[in-house]
Parts: C-alpha cells; sequence; structure tokens
C-alpha cells in the first residue's frame, strides 16, 4: 500500500514539473551589457570638461561620464526626430521614461533633424558615492537641418542630472536655460 502511494506522489508531482515547464517564458532578449547601441556608436561631439565639484572623480569615472553623456545626448537627438522613447530607454531614468512615454503620440518622424557638434561641460556637484552628478552645459552647440536641405546652428546652456544605474549615466533631468541661433544657413 506504501508503494502505491509513493508512486502516486511521485506521479503528481512530476505531472505539476512537466505542467511548469511548459509555462515557463523563454526570454530571447540580449542582456543591456552585450547590445551593440548603434544610435551612441554615430554620435561623436566635442566635449570640454571643467570640474567645479568639491568632489573630484576620477579619470575612469569622467571617461565613463563623457562616454555617456555623447550617448545620452544622440539619444536625445534621436527623440527629437523619432518621438517613439522605447529604443532609447537605457539612456533614462524610469521617472524620466515614464514622462516621456505618457506624452508619446504615435505618428511619422520629425522633418527636422538636430545633431550635437559640441558641448563645454561644468560638473557642478559630484556625489560621495559617485552615482549622481549634476552638470551645466554652458555651450552646446547644435546643428538643426530642414527639409529642404537648409540648416541653422544654435547654441544653448542647459541644467543636466545624471544618475549612474545599472552599467551606465542616465538623464534624470534636463532644463534649457537659454538657447539662441548663431547662423542660419540657406
Amino acid at each position: 500500500m506504501t508503494r502505491w502511494i509513493f508512486l502516486g506522489f511521485l506521479l503528481i508531482v512530476g505531472a505539476l514539473l512537466i505542467s511548469m515547464s511548459r509555462l515557463q517564458v523563454k526570454n530571447d532578449d540580449v542582456p543591456y551589457f552585450l547590445r551593440y547601441d548603434s544610435i551612441a556608436a554615430n554620435s561623436n561631439p566635442q566635449i570640454d570638461l571643467e570640474i567645479e565639484s568639491v568632489i573630484v572623480p576620477s579619470e575612469q569615472q569622467i571617461e565613463k561620464l563623457l562616454e555617456d553623456y555623447a550617448a545620452i545626448w544622440a539619444h536625445l537627438n534621436e527623440l527629437y526626430q523619432h518621438s517613439n522613447p522605447k529604443p532609447n530607454k537605457e539612456r533614462f531614468t524610469e521617472r524620466f521614461y515614464v514622462n516621456l512615454a505618457e506624452n508619446y503620440q504615435e505618428g511619422p518622424p520629425g522633418p527636422i533633424r538636430r545633431t550635437n557638434l559640441s558641448h563645454a561641460i561644468q560638473i557642478k556637484t559630484w556625489s560621495k558615492d559617485g552615482l549622481a552628478c549634476n552638470i551645466l552645459d554652458s555651450l552646446a552647440v547644435f546643428q538643426y537641418r530642414f527639409p529642404d536641405n537648409t540648416s541653422q546652428t544654435s547654441e544653448a546652456k542647459i541644467a543636466v542630472s545624471l544618475l549612474f544605474q545599472g552599467d551606465n549615466w542616465r538623464l534624470d533631468a534636463i532644463r534649457f536655460i537659454e538657447e539662441k541661433t548663431t547662423t542660419p544657413t540657406p
């Protein structure tokens, strides 16, 4: 009798394991650190750096910050033309991304293309743990290309707040303090 109870128990456990294996969802997403970021790879603006923070970051931290800052702007430029925030999700904090996603309206890509040419950034504050920093981009130079093949260059003063999450810096807040057109080109 005990043998039949034991075999019945094994049969029930086997049936549960088989049913659970069929419910398992396979995730074919490539891990973040193995993904190739083609948007960021095509961006290479000139970045001048000045550190005004009491806490000074190491050379490795500065190198990572500059690399990610250029990538963030490449994704912001992509977002300027294509308003879908999903491809740019990895470069924004969750709070920033949720705000973008709430305002997303599907439609055709915008006709104006923006490229960032250079930045003059000042690190105003750097956290002791190296996970947050506030930056003043005192001279960001952008080039706008219009559908009729004309272009325009503008300079902007921008305040940026970044958080280090996962393996990279992410945009948490941004504010354009001033932007002016410098050279309209026919």
